[in-house]
């Protein structure tokens, strides 16, 4: 072996290296874009927890679908200020979704079933209140995160309990 040989075998194991790296910094790319979403989901999910929110629902659930901005404001203030909050939640969620921080699988997963649950009811005062306020950009997100959801078939959807 003379030295034109070693040189070249030389050349191949640096070749060989630095594809080696690239894989590696590759996988390891996929790895914290993974680890990002993954944190994103927990921390979605880790919202929901919320005593504020939980109650909001809870409250907002016991309205039928389909009521007016008028009929709302009828109710005592809790029930505007609970809408309010849930409806805030969805479209930070929506927006989340829409940026691609939270994939729309995990959060249809989490939340998609509630999240339609509450648009039925307040879809009539979401769509007054835009008319009333000259604000048409009033739960553009959560509007958007619902759209999805009906799209993906959400509301079909067998429950989890019975489909796994």
């Amino acid at each position: 072996m003379n030295l034109n040989d070693i040189v070249n075998i030389v050349q191949i194991l640096g070749i060989l290296a630095v594809i080696y790296s690239l894989w590696i910094g590759l996988k390891q790319f996929k790895l914290n874009r993974n680890q990002r979403r993954d944190l994103a989901i927990m921390e979605c999910a880790r919202s929901f927890e919320d005593k504020e929110f939980t109650e909001a629902y809870r409250l907002i659930t016991t309205l039928e679908p389909g009521l007016t901005k008028e009929q709302i404001e009828n109710l005592d203030e809790e029930y505007e200020i609970a809408a309010l909050r849930i409806g805030m939640k969805f479209e930070t969620i929506g927006l989340l979704v829409y940026k691609g921080v939270v994939p729309l699988d995990a959060m249809e997963d989490l939340v998609g079933g509630a999240a339609l649950v509450v648009w039925k009811i307040v879809e009539n005062w979401v769509i007054e209140t835009r008319i009333d306020r000259s604000h048409s950009t009033f739960w553009e997100w959560y509007q958007w995160l619902i759209d999805r959801l009906i799209e993906r078939g959400e509301a079909n959807r067998t429950p989890a309990y019975l489909a796994y």
